[in-house]
């Protein structure tokens, strides 16, 4: 039972790690997709490029579910910008990645589908797109591209919980909320970027998302796990178990109230279709069409 905690816990922001040694109980674990799993994401991700090509945009932010985040009632566990004119495949995302066989977070390009592959294999893939207006979209696109910037808002060590308005870890969430941060505040290149996204994103009123954790042997134990860490979040928070985390959720509400204009789409699929929803309510769990939502069905 503690071992599955430490695993939720650090599935809150974990961010695809390239298999290694270290790091075993995490690290060499890989999603164990059936050939025909992995047809019907291809499929997925083609309908996905679909709707990046026809929004006429050149950027989203996107998030994927990963493990199972529902006692947390979260969806969504991990996100990265999607870019139409990346120098890897049109509508690559660019993300914030844990190197396993390194042992630091580094910056990673991988194809949409990729990007989907890496996930729970009992839970149906759901996506979310978050589309900005110009010339915010413009703004944040340039970021993500510049590569020197992006590296300069990568921190040296990563943690899954990191907390958000620390410097001292970050989780891949929170990489692209400093992305963001940046570009929206029109923020200079010099100095600590990271400390001024944090201090623009605070000035903004950010929310983290709130993760609660009751059990203190859980966080005792987290204090051990090499890629869980405590000591970045206030001690008030700590004697309560409360961890501060971005998450995709976090991201989106922040967009949703702080930029006019923008819009997001969801998509799922089950066994038997792909429905697409635009707005910023979530699909009901399940997969299921609801008025106005668009179904491609698969047979």
């Amino acid at each position: 039972m503690r071992r599955f905690w430490f695993i939720v816990l650090l599935g809150l922001a974990f961010c695809a790690p390239a298999r290694a040694a270290n790091y075993s109980i995490f690290c060499d674990q890989e999603p164990r997709l059936t050939a025909e799993q992995k047809n019907r994401l291809f499929l997925f991700a083609d309908n996905i490029k679909h709707i990046l090509d026809a929004s006429g945009h050149s950027m989203a932010l996107v998030a994927r579910a990963g493990i199972d985040l529902d006692r947390f009632n979260l969806r969504y566990s991990h996100s990265g910008i999607s870019l139409k004119e990346s120098g890897n495949t049109p509508w690559s995302v660019r993300q914030l990645y844990y190197s396993c066989e390194q042992d630091k977070p580094m910056l990673f390009d991988q194809g949409l589908t990729g990007f989907l592959i890496d996930q729970d294999n009992k839970r149906l893939p759901f996506v979310s797109l978050v589309f900005l207006p110009a010339p915010l979209e413009q703004d944040v696109e340039r970021a993500a591209l510049d590569k020197p910037l992006a590296l300069k808002l990568l921190a040296a060590e990563y943690s899954a919980n990191a907390y958000a308005f620390s410097t001292r870890y970050q989780n891949c969430n929170q990489w692209v909320m400093e992305i963001l941060a940046h570009a929206e505040g029109w923020l200079p290149a010099g100095g600590d970027l990271r400390e001024d996204a944090q201090r623009w994103l605070q000035e903004q009123h950010y929310q983290p998302t709130q993760v609660q954790v009751n059990n203190p042997f859980i966080i005792l134990g987290g204090m051990m796990m090499p890629l869980l860490h405590t000591l970045d979040h206030p001690p008030e928070n700590r004697s309560k178990g409360l961890f501060e985390v971005t998450m995709p959720a976090s991201e989106d509400a922040f967009v949703q109230t702080s930029v006019p204009g923008a819009t997001r789409v969801e998509m799922c699929m089950n066994g038997e279709q792909i429905v697409v929803h635009h707005g910023w309510d979530l699909i009901p769990d399940g997969c299921q069409a609801g008025p106005g939502d668009s179904v491609i069905p698969l047979s």
